[in-house]
């Protein structure tokens, strides 16, 4: 049996959004250091990200999303 995609989990973890959205690493776990808005911690001191939450952060802030490698 096949993992779903991260396109079809309400809970996502940052690892999963970095991958899926394309997004830098640095700036990642930095966003994750100082907004809460859309993250969520279990036990065990995980961070986990409320997928719909963190799209409607990501539409208004894209300067987040890495630019396509190749192009200018």
């Amino acid at each position: 049996m096949r993992r779903p995609s991260p396109g079809n989990k309400n809970i996502i973890t940052p690892e999963e959004a970095i991958t899926f959205y394309v997004l830098s690493r640095r700036k990642m776990w930095k966003l994750m250091e100082e907004r809460t808005d859309f993250t969520v911690k279990y036990y065990d001191g995980r961070n986990l990200i409320i997928r719909a939450e963190f799209e409607k952060y990501l539409e208004t802030h894209q300067e987040l999303k890495r630019r396509a490698y190749g192009k200018k």
